[in-house]
């Protein structure tokens, strides 16, 4: 089949990123877009490879049981979710046999170590950080989302993930970037000024940070940024970031505070953390609540000392140290660190060090320089999973404990499998931090083999 053609498919089950996959006359996968399983599909093809093509929905002529009309009303141009056409219980069942299968399929592990997942109170209206591109004309502005797999805009009145509080400050901002004539960032002739507006949300606060992403400094982001304390109230600060480059990476490497406060604070199992515009911190907090208690759970009631790679703006190290004698935490990002060590100090939290650095280019050297291996480490790595390097690092420190939070499951499923010549995995726990998308997270004990 080529770009173009259409076929009739019976979906055998659902693929990563929300495509329904089936297998075309001639044996290759087709993985079908807002196709769902058991459904059979009119379904067209926008994508040919070798092995396989990519296809969209035409018309469902047998539509699953478990099929729902979606809340949002762009959700089909829109790629921020994946799954409102479906029930929720639905969408649980796969992340949690995603999950399984990768222990089974890649790690070559038993799938009964997987617990049943953990769902989300509510699966709308979670998100307490939104990053919206923006397009238009000045004048005209809008802001909005990506179509999936594209930089083509779609505009966002009202996303149904984010808190409500981010889409009164998204609607308020848009119309302030009008009121001042702010030109939005053309990507195809690389003109323009705005590029994106993030929002980031303090549900204990219910407070915001406003975050311009721009390709310049324009005299104009002053008086935008004090208009946009004036009329909202619920936004404690506004910043700016310079991001010049041709790139899709959303964020520059200079952020300046433009009006008001650079941090906000939100709360987690007790304790409290200090966020600026940039620092990494976990968008669901209610189900981060879920994951952390989970993970620090693992720990002995009376640990001794704990590493925390990745370690962010420190929160699973505060909250380690309630259980330990000592955490050592590391973490790449500078802005990080020093909102890591303010959260130490206003949590009353005096048995925690930590170091700026990438854990690549510093887990020899910790590892060298320990006479005695930590009770446990904690790893918490971006989708990519551990480099080869910090887990061998890592297998011949020799901790009795690795607790391994992951992202992405293919990629957690594979070093589980080159942990294997010393560690057993003991428990993993799915949780649904991202609902109505394919991500799904996992919090695992791995323990040192005895013999």
């Amino acid at each position: 089949m080529s770009i173009g053609q259409k076929a009739e498919l019976l979906v055998e089950r659902m693929g990563q990123a929300g495509d329904g996959v089936a297998r075309l006359p001639d044996g290759r996968l087709a993985f079908v877009a807002g196709a769902l399983p058991g459904e059979r599909v009119s379904a067209q093809v926008t994508e040919e490879r070798r092995n396989f093509v990519r296809a969209r929905v035409m018309t469902v002529l047998e539509p699953a049981a478990e099929r729902m009309q979606p809340r949002c009303s762009i959700f089909e141009a829109c790629g921020g979710c994946s799954f409102q056409h479906w029930h929720y219980e639905a969408e649980l069942k796969y992340k949690e046999s995603r999950v399984r299968d990768a222990v089974e399929r890649i790690a070559h592990l038993d799938g009964h170590l997987v617990d049943a997942i953990r769902p989300a109170p509510n699966p709308f209206g979670y998100r307490n950080k939104g990053q919206f591109p923006a397009g238009g004309e000045a004048g005209n502005l809008v802001l909005g989302l990506y179509r999936r797999g594209t930089h083509s805009l779609v505009p966002t009145e009202v996303c149904d993930i984010q808190d409500a509080g981010i889409n009164q400050v998204l609607a308020g901002v848009q119309q302030i970037l009008n009121q001042y004539g702010v030109e939005p960032y053309d990507e195809g002739r690389d003109q323009g000024v705005l590029r994106h507006v993030v929002i980031r949300w303090s549900s204990a606060l219910r407070a915001a940070l406003v975050l311009l992403v721009v390709r310049r400094n324009e005299a104009v982001l002053g008086p935008v940024a004090a208009e946009i304390m004036r009329l909202m109230p619920q936004v404690r600060g506004v910043g700016m970031n310079l991001n010049d480059d041709k790139t899709n990476r959303i964020l520059g490497t200079e952020t300046r505070l433009l009006a008001g406060d650079a941090h906000i604070a939100d709360t987690i199992l007790g304790l409290t953390f200090r966020l600026s515009f940039t620092s990494f911190f976990q968008v669901n907090p209610q189900q981060v609540a879920v994951l952390y208690g989970t993970a620090l759970g693992f720990l002995e009631a009376d640990a001794g000392e704990v590493w925390d790679l990745y370690s962010g703006v420190g929160t699973l190290a505060s909250l380690a140290a309630k259980r330990a004698k000592r955490v050592r935490a590391l973490e790449m990002n500078p802005a990080a660190v020093a909102d890591a060590k303010r959260n130490f100090s206003e949590n009353g939290l005096t048995n925690i060090e930590v170091d700026v650095g990438r854990v690549e280019d510093l887990i020899g050297r910790w590892v060298r320089a320990e006479k005695d291996p930590p009770q446990a480490v904690i790893v918490d790595p971006p989708r990519a999973g551990l480099d080869a390097e910090v887990v061998r690092q890592l297998m011949n420190l020799q901790s009795p404990q690795i607790i391994y939070i992951s992202c992405n499951p293919e990629t957690w499923a594979r070093d589980l499998d080159a942990f294997k010549a010393r560690y057993q995995l003991q428990q993993a726990v799915p949780v649904d931090m991202f609902p109505r998308t394919d991500h799904v997270e996992v919090a695992s004990l791995l323990s040192l083999a005895t013999s």
